[in-house]
This record gives C-alpha cells, structure tokens and sequence, in this order.
C-alpha cells in the first residue's frame, strides 16, 4: 500500500491525472455551452457581401410598427433553409410576427385552406384581416445586364407583412359591357384577377349602363373593348378622369380606327382617349431583332424599357413579352400641352421593327410598304385637371398577354400572363396607379454563392472539424508532454 501510495505521488502521476481531469472538464464545458447556444437559437452570423441572411435597416423600422398579429406559414421548408434563417429574424424584431413550418400532411386543414399542394414551396403571409401567398419562385430575379440571380426575399416577405395589414385595401373595377376580356374564373383574365387580389386589392366588374361610377373606385380598368361606349357611359367616364380618376387601359390592335363588326364606328371610345391625346392602331408591330422576340416570332415582342416606377424591378432584371401587340399614336407637342398633359412612353419597339395593318400577310418579311422605326407600345399619360387635380392613365397596346389564353411557345403550352415578367408588370401597374407601389425595394446580388444542400459526405467533414480533430490535437498534446516528461 505504501508503495502505491508513493507511485501515486511521483510528479509525473500527478501531472497526468490533472491534465485528464483538465481535458474532461474543457470537453463538458464545450459540449455544455453548445447545448446552451443551440437552445438559445441564435441568429447566425452573416458573413456574405450582400446580408443575404439579415434583415436590413429599413425591413427592422417599418416592421417593429406593425400592431397587428401576423403568421408566417413556410409550406415545404426545413429548418435549415436559409429563408427560414431571414424570417426567423422578423419574430425577434416584433413579437407579434410569428413563423411555422408547415407540413402538408400534418396540416392537412392549412393545406385545403391556402390551396397548397404537398409538393408546393410557397410562404403564406396571414393577419387578421387577408392574407398573401408568395411563391418560392417570386423571391429571386435575374439581371439580365450583369448574369446575376438578385435575391428579393426579404423585399417580398416585409411587404406581405406592411400589405396584411394594411386598413384599406385597394378597389380596382374592370369594365364591362363592350366585349371586354370578362374576370371570371373561366374567363381570359379570370387568372389576372386571383394575382391582383393576391395582392391585396378588391376586384370588381362594372357596368356603367346599370350603375354609377363608385366613389370608392382606385383603379379602373378598361380589358380589350370591342364595341363603342354609349354617351351615358362616355360622360361618367370624363366625370371620373375629371375627378381624378386612374386608368389602366389594356387595347388589342385591329379594332380601333376603323369600323367594328356591327358597323358602328368607336367614337366614344376614342373621344375618351382623345382626352389624354393618344389612339390605339388596328395593325401589328413586328420585330426583326432576333433578341427582341420570343421563339423567333416576330409578333411576341420583348420590348424596350425606360425606367420608371411600373418596371423598376424589371429594368435590368426582367423582361416582358408582348402578344401581337399595335401602337399607341400620340397627337404632337404642341397639342399635348393644349390638354394639359404629360406623355412618358416605357415600352418601346426597337428601331428595327415594322408595322403592317394587313395581319393576313406573311409577317416574318418586312414589306417596303410596312411603316418601320420604334413604336410605342405602353405609355404613363398624366392629364392636369387643375392645380389640385390630375389624372393618369397608363395605356398598353396589348391585352393579351395579360391573359391565360393558352399558346403554344417552343413546342409547349403556357399562358401570356406568366411568360417572363407579364404578371409583374400588370400589378406593378395597379399599384401605381393606386399609390401602392412596394414600401422598401431590398434587393441582393447572390453572386456565387451555393445554396445547394449539403451532402452526407460535407455534414461528416464538418462533424469531423468541429469535434474530431480538436480531440486529437488534445490528445496528442498530452501525449507529448508525458514523453517529454519521460525524458527528462
């Protein structure tokens, strides 16, 4: 016993004994604190150029105001998705705002409430009174000058959350009556109708023939007319512009400046116009820059963009695609001052494209007689009424690519409206003429970085940095010292 005793009081022994009990305790501690960390969910650190993962400034002012209880529901996301990392940040800025995950056949009620199938990646953003469905595919863009993917999640997700809770929403009316393309579900625009109310508006049909111009009314929107306006009609329509009135005008070509198929010419119709100093044409512009058109069709046009509220996300980062569109004439200069009002044309042919009113014709060869340059193809139209009052109409020479008439594109079917961009520019439309343009634009260049998920191979390499190789470089220290100790 004594002799052990002495063993166990040589310094080596003690040394050693110490330096285990040291390692154990440092292991604990470690193992401790990260079961303290992971329990605490902290906000990871961001170290990309752009806070792709933190809220900006801006998101952090406008959503701590918000007063109203709002619940993020992410229907096919994990907790390891980076989305989830962002929006988990909206609940430590305002504790009214709360984020689930959603899986569809555990939740099988949400699902039938929302619509959402069980392979669908989607957020729906739900308060009180509305809510608001963003598709995984609207948070991202692309520049199409500099070849990036431009991240906009957070852009969507804070202003789903300023939209919920809104104390109005928007009244948006399509006129009807004239032939006009109807909103019903199994009508051309029916699809139009469901992305403006996604959108937090009120959608509504009217008929100026049986009723009144609604005080209430934001926007109207006046959906491809084929016949003339009644003089009834014609007068509540000039009260409305008279008052203040926004329009959004959507005119297939062929029908205006000439007669309709009952005989009667559009007078009223363009009396209304004549109000803002523009016609529509009954012919087509084709393109003949192969990077103006889809499919190599001349008759789907990419148009030129100058920059404006309607297309500032779209500028550089998007396109649009316009079906058989005609031209927006503007009366001169010098008239449009005689009527008070302001043009600024935003979609434009290029100067390589050609008119032709003889649609019969073999469009993909220009004609010596076909009118050629660059044509207006959608235009801001600003009218001063009086000092206090104007009014706007945003006139488009197309309608149907605001529709989902299915067309055949590169061998497939789709519908115009979610070709490219064509959605995007219609609402961005409605919510400038309804003074609803997006309360903060966050938008972040993802460059090169990788969201691919990790791989078992990747999650064993960092499992193996994290807690294998600090293990051996304790051992081997240990090791080291006894030999050392050994030697001496």
């Amino acid at each position: 016993m004594k002799k052990f005793i002495e063993i166990i009081k040589k310094k080596w022994v003690k040394d050693s004994l110490f330096t285990f009990i040291m390692v154990a305790f440092l292991i604990a501690l470690f193992l401790a604190i990260n079961v303290i960390v992971i329990n605490l969910d902290l906000t990871p650190i961001d170290f990309t150029k752009e806070k792709l993962y933190t809220l900006s400034d801006e998101s952090k002012n406008q959503i701590s105001q918000t007063e109203q209880n709002v619940t993020l529901y992410f229907f096919g996301y994990t907790e390891e998705d980076t989305t989830i990392t962002l929006a988990k940040q909206y609940e430590d800025i305002n504790d009214k705002i709360t984020v689930q995950i959603i899986n569809t056949s555990e939740r099988p009620d949400l699902a039938s409430q929302y619509g959402v199938s069980q392979n669908s990646r989607l957020v729906v953003v739900q308060s009180s009174q509305r809510y608001k469905i963003i598709d995984e595919s609207e948070m991202y863009t692309y520049d199409s000058s500099t070849y990036q993917t431009i991240d906009i999640t957070e852009q969507k997700l804070t202003n789903a959350i300023l939209d919920v809770t809104i104390a109005k929403k928007p009244q948006i009316y399509f006129l009807t009556g004239h032939g006009e393309y109807g909103i019903d579900s199994s009508s051309l625009m029916g699809q139009l109708k469901v992305y403006i109310e996604n959108d937090i508006n009120d959608v509504n049909t009217l008929d100026l023939l049986t009723s009144d111009m609604p005080e209430t009314c934001d926007v109207l929107v006046i959906a491809n007319t084929t016949s003339d306006f009644t003089d009834l009609e014609t007068e509540k329509i000039q009260n409305y512009i008279n008052a203040g009135g926004k329009i959004m005008w959507l005119q297939d070509p062929y029908v205006f400046n000439s007669t309709n198929t009952d005989g009667t010419n559009l007078t009223n119709v363009n009396k209304i116009l004549s109000q803002f100093g523009i016609s529509f044409s009954k012919g087509v512009v084709c393109e003949q820059s192969t990077s103006n058109m889809i499919a190599n069709s001349p008759d789907i046009i990419i148009p030129q963009m100058t920059y404006n509220k309607i297309v500032k996300d779209l500028y550089t980062d998007g396109m649009v695609a316009l079906i058989d569109a005609g031209k927006i004439n503007n009366v001169s200069d010098e008239e449009m001052e005689k009527l008070g009002v302001t043009a600024s044309p935003f979609l434009k042919s290029t100067e390589n494209s050609f008119y032709r009113e003889d649609i019969n014709s073999d469009i993909t060869k220009k004609l010596d007689t076909d009118e050629t340059g660059s044509f207006i193809l959608g235009e801001i139209l600003t009218k001063k009424i009086d000092d206090d009052t104007e009014s706007t109409l945003v006139a488009y020479s197309n309608a149907m690519f605001a529709t989902n008439y299915p067309i055949e594109i590169s061998g497939s079917i789709g519908t115009p409206i979610t070709i490219r961009q064509n959605k995007d520019i219609v609402l961005n439309t409605i919510a400038f003429l309804s003074n609803r343009e997006d309360t903060i634009r966050i938008r972040k260049d993802m460059g090169i970085v990788n969201f691919d998920t990790a791989t078992e191979l990747e999650n064993q390499v960092v499992l193996c940095i994290i807690f294998i190789i600090p293990i051996v470089l304790i051992i081997s220290g240990i090791v080291v010292a006894i030999i050392r100790k050994r030697k001496k």
